[in-house]
């Protein structure tokens, strides 16, 4: 709900990258300039010659304002649009303004291969652009958001503004959806569905610990568009994610009239998600849904992707389905309520995200939680960016997608064995020291690799050791029900370096992986 203004010196590539982000991320583009010209019949240049300078600022700041009474938007700025006052505060008022950056000369060689005519450059581009840099450039670094545009792709651009406002568009599984970070979002929820065309009914699902807090704000913002909702509570926790719940939530949609126009809307953690997704997937051969995660772990992790799902008594997530939700909308001050271990159970699957794909993200984890706890508006976009970007390489999981599965298939086993009673994001940050263990016992990474995975989850609060309860024999036999099975055979997706994990990886002897269990377990008696 807001707009994004691209700014910066002439040739900096403001309308290039605008169209570029304004496709990554779903929003209008528009370029003032172009605004101007289809307004007033004519050319920039024109205008110039006829109106001078001063006619154009004119026409300028009153595009400005057309431009700015709306949003979801990124808009392209003149160079010099925002040397008014009242046209920058308008701007930084309806939304974020970016200030894209190079030298002189990168500029200057630009210049030479555009063939756009710029009135203020005209006589002579190389003295004049040097003037007007001279002129501008207090200006220019003046603003807060500096992009620095130089020696760089237009792919690298966009995404470092798309990491910086939190705003994705997930692409290559059926529809695209937009997926949305803010602190703030469940109050614009109405609004946004209402952008989207829905007019049916509001079937929102989510659970006790998630509901008492946040499910009335989400209720009122819905209602304030004038959309109808009913709201079915479930009691919190993995042990609610079965076969016997989702037939509960079917029930309970056909009593609420839930039909082919309706929406799912999941409120809360990973299980609401899973739960309320396959329910989604499921009714009526499939109905829309949306998702707004509440828990750390869901954001960064299970509420993207489109993989729904229950689990059975022999494993967890056996029954699912790929349903990619409409709108995936993730609320910052959510967190705010989250316990302390949900955070920490969260930040797995951060560091998860950093080895697979992001050695920055990763290397901000490994400072410890004091590190992490007030930069979490800038790491969860980094985390949440990593599984988009392997999510649109491989949608259905047929082969990139599985680097994912980091840290999971030892995971999965010690949740089962658990009964469900140990977090999934401490059973993620165990199976992940246990499978770089692996990964150095059969030489694909150095023993640094799995030293500093394991160093980064414990400066979290996170267990690093496997209970000493669990056998790994017993291990070992709850991975032979994992869905990730390929031709009856277990598949690994293994850190080679911090940054990118190798996928598809099969053992030759299971004593390598027994081993790796034993040397990963906590100390003291079996039993």
């Amino acid at each position: 709900m807001m707009n994004i203004y691209l700014y910066g010196p002439p040739a900096s590539g403001k309308s290039t990258v605008g169209a570029r982000l304004a496709e990554r991320t779903g929003l209008a583009f528009v370029d003032l300039d172009e605004l101007i010209e289809r307004s007033a019949g004519q050319s920039i240049p024109q205008i110039f010659e006829r109106e001078g300078e001063q006619g154009f600022r004119k026409r300028e700041r009153e595009a400005l304002r057309r431009v700015a009474a709306a949003t979801n938007q990124v808009v392209a700025l003149g160079g010099g649009a925002l040397l008014d006052f009242r046209n920058r505060k308008l701007c930084e008022q309806s939304g974020k303004v970016f200030c894209l950056r190079a030298s002189y000369p990168a500029l200057l060689r630009r210049l030479s291969l555009d063939r756009n005519q710029r009135p203020l450059l005209a006589e002579d581009a190389a003295v004049q652009l040097e003037r007007l840099l001279s002129e501008r450039l207090p200006h220019y670094l003046s603003f807060e958001s500096q992009i620095e545009v130089e020696a760089r792709s237009v792919e690298e651009i966009v995404w470092e503004i798309q990491l910086k406002v939190g705003m994705f568009r997930v692409q290559g599984m059926g529809a695209d959806y937009p997926v949305r970070i803010q602190s703030g979002g469940r109050y614009k929820l109405g609004q946004i569905l209402r952008q989207q065309g829905f007019e049916g009914l509001a079937f929102i699902l989510s659970d006790e610990n998630v509901a008492k807090h946040y499910l009335r704000d989400v209720e009122q913002a819905l209602h304030s568009e004038g959309i109808r909702s009913h709201a079915m509570i479930l009691p919190a926790g993995e042990q609610t994610k079965n076969i016997h719940t989702l037939q509960e939530v079917w029930t309970e949609m056909i009593r609420a009239g839930v039909d082919r126009t309706s929406w799912l809307v999941a409120l809360g953690g990973g299980v609401i998600g899973d739960i309320g997704g396959f329910a989604a997937a499921t009714y009526m051969r499939g109905i829309p849904w949306v998702v707004l995660p509440t828990t750390l772990l869901a954001m960064a992790d299970a509420s993207l992707g489109g993989k729904t799902g229950v689990d059975l008594a022999q494993g967890k997530n056996l029954v699912g389905a790929f349903h990619a939700p409409r709108l995936v909308l993730a609320d910052l001050e959510t967190l705010a309520t989250l316990p302390e271990a949900e955070w920490r159970a969260g930040m797995a699957e951060v560091v998860k995200a950093g080895v697979i794909g992001d050695a920055y993200l990763f290397e901000v984890c490994e400072s410890g939680e004091d590190g992490v706890r007030g930069r979490m508006a800038e790491l969860l976009p980094r985390a949440m960016g990593v599984k988009i970007k392997v999510i649109e390489e491989d949608p259905y999981e047929r082969g990139r997608r599985a680097a994912l599965n980091f840290g999971h298939t030892v995971a999965h086993a010690i949740e089962t064995l658990s009964g469900y009673r140990i977090l999934h994001g401490f059973a993620v940050a165990m199976g992940m020291v246990a499978e770089a263990q692996l990964a150095y016992q059969i030489g694909l990474a150095p023993m640094e690799i799995k030293e500093r995975i394991e160093a980064a989850l414990r400066g979290l609060g996170l267990p690093t050791r496997l209970p000493r309860r669990f056998a790994p024999q017993a291990v070992l036999q709850a991975m032979q029900a994992d869905k990730k099975k390929q031709l009856g055979e277990l598949r690994f997706a293994l850190p080679e370096r911090i940054g990118f994990v190798r996928v598809g990886i099969r053992l030759s002897e299971e004593e390598e992986l027994l081993e790796a269990l034993r040397v990963c377990q906590e100390e003291g008696t079996l039993g």
